[in-house]
């Protein structure tokens, strides 16, 4: 009885075995055929890595949701070549090598080839070469430093924002038009801050004196050292460029060295309503600060983008909104014009759509290296109205 019970137990097992064995073997078949689980084949998988900590978090926290937008209308419309668009969204924390880190993961973990990145220029430049060497496609909507440019592993990287090239001219034609002869340039010591300030003074050459070139840490939050600086230099114009969290800083302490006397000429870094979370920073603005920041031609696709945006989220689109929503819709027009979201056949395809695409931020039109050829730029102030701070258009100015 015994032998009997353990045969039988026996020649269940070896059926069990059997079984599992034909399921393992069909499983491992589909896979095979397909190299990716069903699942991961119906989507396109867009990767987006912004700044929803940091120093810019306000203003990366609403351009995540202008990609949000731009992905539910295309999944809306009945996605690309079929399938939707599924959106990874992840945190650089305004910091280069966390960017870095967030795009290493996008891809090696989450399988993600097409990625919206980086935010800052210092985390385009670190992630630059890694999609480069992986051929994965990079659109920067924010990533303004002249100093990518030129750079070897262009290849895979375009932006639809336009080269802080454009916005030091017009800076600095602000200032010339003014009249004022004697500027310090106070800028952060990173690729966006360097790399604008040098263009600002270089357009500045024949036109007014640069006194001093100051650069500072952003996260240091103490700028008492470089405002002496600035007050001992007694210029008649200061341009500043940095981000919210430093820049509320600085003009909260500006402020109590009397510093409001002058004009300062801020740029797109200090554009949004995170500056007024400071009630010095922002009277200090409304006192002393213009400033430019690359704007849409008013309405058409804009106004139709602005709309859309207010209807899901009740509040306005602030900067790099557009540039990023521009981004997502062109990296899926490129997929339907490549039939494919391959990373070199997208990347080609780019190429061709970005000939005069007309989009949330303008016409964007790409140079051989990825780059926009020509930029539109707002001359902002701010203004007190009833108690409230707000952003004031003065005009717009084309750089090309």
């Amino acid at each position: 009885m015994f032998n009997r019970y353990r045969r039988s137990r026996w020649y269940r097992f070896l059926c069990l075995l059997t079984a599992l064995t034909l399921v393992v073997s069909f499983t491992g078949c589909a896979k095979k055929e397909s190299g990716k689980p069903a699942a991961e084949e119906e989507v396109i998988k867009l990767g987006c890595v912004l700044s929803m900590s940091g120093d810019l978090a306000a203003m990366g926290k609403k351009m995540a949701d202008a990609v949000k937008l731009a992905v539910e209308e295309i999944n809306q419309a009945g996605g690309v070549n079929g399938k939707q668009i599924k959106l990874y969204l992840e945190d650089d924390a305004t910091d280069p090598a966390t960017c870095l880190n967030a795009v290493k993961k996008l891809v090696e973990l989450n399988d993600v080839k097409l990625i919206i990145g980086g935010m800052t220029s210092g985390g385009a430049k670190t992630a630059g070469p890694y999609v480069f060497e992986r051929k994965v496609l990079l659109v920067s909507p924010s990533a303004t430093s002249p100093e990518l440019t030129g750079q070897p592993w262009r290849e895979y990287f375009f932006r639809t924002c336009p080269s802080d090239t454009f916005q030091g001219k017009v800076m600095a034609q602000l200032a010339v038009d003014e009249g004022l002869k004697k500027a310090v340039i106070l800028a952060m010591d990173n690729p966006y801050g360097v790399g604008l300030g040098e263009v600002i003074e270089s357009a500045l050459a024949g036109k007014a004196e640069v006194l001093s070139v100051i650069k500072y840490d952003p996260n240091k939050k103490d700028y008492l050292t470089e405002l002496t600086q600035i007050k001992n230099l007694n210029p008649d114009c200061v341009f500043h460029i940095g981000y919210n969290d430093d820049g509320r800083v600085i003009y909260k302490q500006a402020l109590n060295l009397g510093l409001d006397k002058i004009r300062w000429i801020g740029c797109d870094g200090v554009y949004g309503t995170g500056m007024f979370a400071t009630q010095a920073a922002a009277e200090f603005m409304a006192k002393a600060v213009l400033g430019t920041r690359p704007a849409s031609p008013e309405g058409g696709k804009y106004e139709e983008f602005r709309q859309a945006y207010k209807a899901e989220y009740n509040s306005e689109p602030e900067v790099y909104c557009d540039t990023v929503y521009d981004a997502a819709q062109l990296i899926a027009e490129a997929c339907a014009k490549a039939g494919s979201a391959d990373p070199a056949k997208v990347r080609e395809a780019l190429v061709s759509v970005g000939q005069g695409y007309e989009g949330a931020s303008g016409t964007i039109t790409f140079d051989s290296q990825g780059d926009r050829v020509s930029g539109v730029y707002e001359v902002w102030k701010v203004v007190k109205k009833d108690g409230e701070y707000s952003f004031e258009r003065v005009k717009l100015a084309e750089a090309q």
